[in-house]
């Protein structure tokens, strides 16, 4: 005989199932940071375009601090050459001085002839 009057609760083997509702997520930034892809290769591409820029002017400096170390070297070579002939010129008119010329031909016991001389 069942007793209708008396019905053991019975414990469900599962909790009921509670409805979530979802609630909309404040959306703080989807993105990581406020620069774009494109604007991070702009700005990479500027910086290398800065860089090999410099590189260029400072190489072109360099070069140009090379050639005028050579330019001064090569202009006191000229400075000093033109000093050997300017001394040079000065024992060249000394030494072809007449009177000097004729005093030395008298030591080599030559004798001057003014009649031979042709002006």
């Amino acid at each position: 005989m069942s007793n209708l009057a008396y019905q053991p609760q019975r414990k469900p083997s599962q909790e009921p199932q509670k409805t979530y509702v979802k609630q909309p997520q404040k959306v703080t930034g989807t993105r990581g940071s406020r620069i774009t892809k494109g604007e991070k290769v702009i700005w990479i591409a500027a910086a290398l375009l800065l860089m090999a820029g410099a590189t260029m002017f400072i190489s072109k400096y360099a070069t140009i601090y090379k050639i005028n170390a050579s330019i001064k070297a090569e202009q006191s070579n000229v400075n000093e050459i033109e000093r050997r002939t300017k001394d040079l010129e000065s024992q060249k008119k000394e030494l072809s001085n007449p009177s000097r010329i004729i005093e030395m031909a008298k030591k080599e016991g030559m004798s001057f002839d003014k009649k031979r001389v042709k002006h």
